[in-house]
C-alpha cells in the first residue's frame, strides 16, 4: 500500500514523502534535519529524491540527506554540483521509471523555471511550484506562455487526478481571486469555506474542482476578461493569462 505525507519545512514549503512499507520517495527536499527526524519516526528509509526544479528552497536538503543516506538515487532535471555521478540521474526527455512497481511518468512543465518536470503515477502529481490550488507559480526565471501551456498539459490529465503543489499558497490565492473577481460565486464559497478552516487546509486538490476555483485555469470566461482589461489591455487567451500572472504578482 502506498502513503503519502507532506513534511512542512521553512516557512511554507511542503516536502511530499512517498512510502511503501519501509521505503519512500522524497520529493523536493528543500531542508534535511527535520525530514530525517519525520523518517526516523516512520521507520523509513529513503531511495528516490525526486527535484521538480534547482531552487533552494527545493534542494538544499539533499546534500545532507546524501550524507545520511549515501545510496539514495536522484532524478533532476538538472546537473546537481557537488553530488556524485552515481546518485544522479538527469532527466533529458520525458519518459516512464518504474519505483514500487509503480509506472511514474516525468512531464516538462516549465513555467516557473526553464526546466520544472513533474512526477505522475496512477491518479497522482506531484508538480513542484507550477500549480497551486488556487493558483500557479511565479515565472522566477521562466516564462508566462510557457507556464500557460505546461497548465494546459497537466489539465489534459484525468479528471480524478490529484495534484500535490510545494507551498502553503492556497489562503493568499484564493484571497487575491476573491478581492479581484467579486462576481466568481464558486470561488467566493470555496474562499469562505477556506477561512473557517483555515488549520485544516490541505495542500493538495483534485483536478476537476481545480477548475472551478482557480482563475488562471477559467481565463477564458468573459467577467475574468474584463477585469483583466481593466489594467492591461488583452488579445487572446495566452495574453490573458501573462497578463493575469502580471497582476497577481502585483498584488
Amino acid at each position: 500500500m502506498i502513503n503519502i505525507r507532506g513534511i512542512e519545512i521553512l516557512n511554507d514549503n511542503i516536502v511530499w514523502i512517498i512510502s511503501k512499507k519501509n521505503k519512500c520517495i522524497i520529493i523536493d527536499p528543500g531542508k534535511s534535519n527535520i525530514i530525517i527526524k519525520k523518517l526516523e519516526k516512520f521507520n523509513l528509509k529513503p531511495i528516490i529524491i525526486l527535484i521538480t526544479h534547482l531552487h533552494c528552497d527545493h534542494i538544499n536538503g539533499i546534500f545532507k540527506l546524501l550524507k545520511y543516506y549515501p545510496k539514495i538515487k536522484i532524478f533532476t532535471p538538472k546537473k546537481l554540483n557537488f553530488v556524485s555521478k552515481t546518485n544522479q540521474n538527469i532527466i533529458k526527455k520525458e519518459k516512464k521509471i518504474f519505483l514500487f512497481n509503480k509506472v511514474f511518468y516525468i512531464i516538462f512543465t516549465p513555467g516557473h523555471t526553464k526546466i520544472d518536470v513533474s512526477y505522475y503515477f496512477e491518479k497522482y502529481l506531484f508538480c513542484g511550484d507550477i500549480l497551486f490550488s488556487g493558483g500557479c507559480g511565479k515565472t522566477i526565471d521562466g516564462c508566462s506562455k510557457n507556464l500557460y501551456f505546461s497548465l494546459k498539459k497537466i489539465m489534459r490529465l484525468p479528471k480524478k487526478t490529484i495534484f500535490f503543489n510545494s507551498h502553503k499558497y492556497t489562503f493568499s490565492n484564493l484571497k487575491f481571486s476573491n478581492y479581484l473577481f467579486k462576481k466568481d460565486l464558486e470561488i467566493k464559497e470555496y474562499f469562505n469555506f477556506i477561512k473557517k478552516n483555515i488549520k485544516n487546509i490541505k495542500y493538495y486538490n483534485n483536478l476537476n474542482f481545480e477548475k472551478k476555483i482557480n482563475i488562471f485555469l477559467k481565463t477564458k470566461n468573459n467577467y475574468i476578461k474584463d477585469v483583466i482589461n481593466y489594467w492591461y489591455s488583452s488579445y487572446n487567451e495566452i495574453n490573458y493569462f501573462c497578463n493575469l500572472r502580471k497582476i497577481k504578482d502585483q498584488f
